[in-house]
């Protein structure tokens, strides 16, 4: 089954964003997203109280911004595995 193995918290290879996932869960499994976010929704986005229990497609309605670019662009990112950086 995909994602087990000693690598699974970095594999994203079958994971897809939607619009109906919290935005915090995507930035916990995905940390690399929040760039992402940031460029779409403004640095602020961490400020909104919603980001823990909303999904995407609530907080990019309330900053009246289309969400399929959004989520577009948070699958690719997650495709990607992260850079590895320290000693690990």
């Amino acid at each position: 089954m995909a994602g087990h193995g000693k690598n699974h918290h970095n594999d994203h290879s079958d994971w897809v964003v939607t619009n109906k996932m919290i935005v915090q869960d995507v930035l916990n499994a995905c940390p690399q997203t929040l760039a992402v976010f940031e460029k779409h929704l403004g640095s602020h986005v961490l400020c909104i109280p919603g980001v823990k229990t909303e999904a995407i497609e609530v907080i990019a309605a309330m900053g009246d911004y289309h969400e399929d670019i959004l989520l577009e662009e948070l699958n690719q990112v997650c495709k990607v595995q992260p850079r590895k950086t320290g000693h690990f």
